[in-house]
């Protein structure tokens, strides 16, 4: 059974390319564009890790971040934050909120492997 992947992102370039790699992986990808629809979906679908946007329309990441690691049912599913805020004030309230990996974009795509195989181990 292939692991199934939460991309919160806003910008469609890199939806496409994530996507596109992943579904190629072998994950199952589910993609929402703001974070009112990431929480939604996380509490419906529980996948088994979030790539999650910080700069997002409605609710922004920090908040969905939060939300999750604060929910006794979704604290224990991966979040990798992977945006373009590259402030270490940013990286570290994200991490203190629960991030299990930070990523800025443009990143390099063997990082997000490696940091997926840590965190998905039985794949990719």
């Amino acid at each position: 059974m292939s692991k199934r992947i939460l991309l919160v992102e806003d910008e469609k370039n890199i939806i496409l390319g994530l996507r596109t790699c992943l579904d190629a992986a072998g994950y199952q990808v589910e993609v929402v564009e703001d974070g009112e629809a990431a929480l939604a979906a996380v509490h419906r679908e529980k996948p088994d890790l979030v790539l999650l946007d910080l700069l997002l329309p409605k609710v922004d990441g920090f908040e969905v971040l939060s939300t999750m690691k604060n929910d006794h049912n979704l604290k224990q599913i991966p979040v990798i934050v992977l945006t373009a805020k590259a402030e270490e004030e940013d990286r570290r309230r994200a991490l203190d909120l629960g991030a299990n990996a930070y990523m800025t974009k443009p990143f390099r795509p063997q990082e997000l492997w490696d940091i997926l195989k840590k965190y998905l181990p039985d794949t990719a």
